[in-house]
This record gives structure tokens, sequence and C-alpha cells, in this order.
């Protein structure tokens, strides 16, 4: 008696499945391609002819070179050329 009513139940939940499948898709192919934008991006960023001030920013510590040479006096101290 009732079995239409759960045919098209049936089918409303297939194509509810068929078209949740084409959305997933849909995001991992965005997902994708966003992803392969970003890097090409990043490429390019860090590619030749960029100027310092387009360079992301590096913290002091970074810039510092890692061990400090010992520093020479400019002129003596102590001595004939002392002031």
């Amino acid at each position: 008696m009732h079995l239409s009513e759960d045919y098209q139940v049936f089918e409303l939940h297939r194509a509810g499945e068929r078209r949740l499948q084409r959305e997933l898709e849909l995001r991992r192919r965005i997902a994708e391609r966003m992803a392969e934008t970003a890097a090409a991006a990043a490429d390019a960023e860090a590619g030749e002819g960029m100027t310092d001030a387009a360079r992301p920013r590096r913290g002091i510590r970074q810039l510092l070179p890692r061990r400090l040479r010992p520093l020479s006096p400019s002129r003596p101290a102590i001595g004939p050329g002392a002031a």
C-alpha cells in the first residue's frame, strides 16, 4: 500500500547522498587548487627581484650573527696615539 511513499523517500535519500558526494569532491578540488596557488605564490615571493621591503620581517635574533667575533679598538686606548 505505502510502497510508493517508501520509494520516494529512498530516492530522495539517494539523491541527497549523490549531491553530498559531488559537493565533497568539489570542495576537495577547490582546496587542492588553493594549495597549488598558495605554493606558487610562495615560490614567486621567494624569487629573484624582490626588494627587502617586500620580504617578510625576521626577528632580531635571526639577523644577528651566530657567534660574535672579538672587537678590536679602532685606535689605541693607551699610548702615543691616545688623545
